[in-house]
């Protein structure tokens, strides 16, 4: 962090963060506004974080972050980031994992909801911690984007879990509480915000700090958060996040529902020094060495029981139009096959039966081009899920490089190979007996060198 001076007046973020006390000086905080904080990794379960290849601390409120060195090198830019082995994000965006308990077992066979879900940090992070190896488990994540030209984002995000346990949608949040009242264990609003946060990484300028934005912003909140706890059911556990620090975005969108009678605070044991209000938790930047993020964790409490809406029988599975057992093993748990437009998707068989109602995307299995079907790049990314890639093919580190720039690769194989780096699916090539073609989507291709 250099010496910037402050961006903006004491008077200025008073008036912003209102009954709020700021850790440190005004001075201090103000100045942190301007100076952009290097992103940090979210690993996997079973990745060993002095396997992970760049030197790294640990969250502090996060078990499953690393703090990257100072003068380490890009963790994106390497073999582990393009296999899978973690994601790169804001470690402030951590903090509502934390009150999710997206870092430990509590969220497993559990159904959950991203609402305002792109690009997918979040998301692929609940995901994670509801999947496990029992192909009976419950455990579900909807991830629902508003903006459709947010989706193809994070459709590959979700990918790269390679989990089947996932639908996403499309819906303002008041609709989708029609049609799901009640159906979440743990629902996630990351609400759309006046972003002050982000003025440090360039996308927010002053206008963040308005009050007419503030108040824009808090108005839009109010609405999505009474449609967000109507698709909590009773008793259920509601986590709302921002990347702002207006109060007024904040921790009064908490008071509100309390004093509704709605929710209650639910207090995370180990973050008491993150704590503002009951139930609520800030990241600051000047103090967290991050962009800086406010959470809250809620119990929702419905004034008389409602049960679900009974949602619609599911439709019979109709045969795909496309030999899928050439790519995939069958098993007895077969996915469930759901046809929509040009892809095939492939549900977890214990998926809830309004998954393919609701879906506009998921576990793809396949797409079609023009009049041709081919294996989906989801479904290449597969680790735990009822149907897996068949014809894997490990490559070496030299082959991973050429894979992941988008260039074909040679190979002895032929027909569609799954490609794999120790065990790790990366996507897949059609061969010929002498080079394989790659068919590594765009938004997925990494340019330049990777590291080890």
């Amino acid at each position: 962090m250099n010496s910037a001076q402050p961006a903006f007046s004491q008077e200025q973020i008073a008036s912003v963060l209102g009954q709020i006390h700021c850790p440190g000086s005004l001075n201090e905080f103000s100045t942190s506004l301007a100076q952009p904080w290097r992103n940090v990794i979210r690993h996997r379960r079973e990745i060993d974080p002095a396997n992970l290849p760049v030197p790294s601390s640990p969250i502090d409120w996060y078990n499953l972050g690393r703090r990257p060195a100072q003068n380490s090198g890009s963790p994106a830019r390497t073999l582990a980031y393009a296999c899978g082995d973690f994601f790169i994000q804001d470690a402030g965006s951590l903090l509502a994992l934390a009150l999710a308990g997206a870092d430990g077992e509590g969220l497993h066979g559990k159904v959950v909801c991203d609402l305002c879900a792109a690009p997918g940090g979040k998301a692929s992070a609940l995901l994670e911690a509801v999947s496990d190896n029992d192909p009976d488990s419950r455990g579900f994540v909807l991830a629902n984007e508003v903006i459709r030209n947010r989706v193809a984002p994070l459709q590959l995000n979700l990918a790269r879990t390679g989990s089947d346990r996932y639908a996403i949608s499309s819906l303002d949040p008041e609709r989708l509480a029609d049609r799901l009242p009640h159906a979440f264990d743990l629902l996630l609003v990351d609400a759309p915000c006046s972003g002050q946060a982000m003025m440090s990484r360039g996308k927010q300028n002053i206008s963040a700090l308005s009050t007419h934005q503030i108040s824009h912003s808090a108005s839009r909140q109010q609405r999505i958060l009474e449609a967000a706890v109507k698709l909590v059911r009773d008793g259920g556990q509601l986590v709302y996040s921002t990347c702002t620090f207006a109060e007024e975005e904040n921790e009064a969108q908490i008071r509100l529902l309390i004093e509704q009678g709605i929710a209650t605070p639910r207090r995370i044991a180990g973050l008491q020094g993150h704590e503002t209000d009951p139930g609520c938790y800030r990241c600051w930047p000047h103090v967290h060495q991050c962009a800086g993020s406010f959470a809250a964790s809620l119990t929702i409490q419905h004034s008389h029981h409602v049960k679900p809406g009974k949602p619609k029988r599911r439709k019979k599975a109709v045969r795909p139009p496309v030999a899928l057992t050439q790519w995939y093993t069958h098993s007895e748990a077969e996915s469930r096959l759901h046809t929509r437009d040009s892809i095939i998707l492939g549900f977890s068989p214990s998926a809830p039966t309004w998954a393919e109602q609701i879906a506009i995307g998921g576990p793809e299995l396949a797409h079609r081009a023009g009049q041709t079907w081919k294996p989906a790049h989801a479904g290449g990314l597969r680790r735990k899920a009822a149907l897996m890639p068949i014809n894997q093919l490990e490559i070496d580190q030299k082959a991973c490089r050429q894979f992941m720039r988008g260039e074909p690769i040679e190979t002895n194989a032929s027909g569609w190979n799954n490609i794999q780096l120790h065990g790790r699916p990366l996507g897949w090539v059609k061969a010929n007996g002498k080079i394989g073609k790659n068919h590594l989507p765009a938004g997925a291709r990494m340019s330049g060198e990777l590291t080890t």
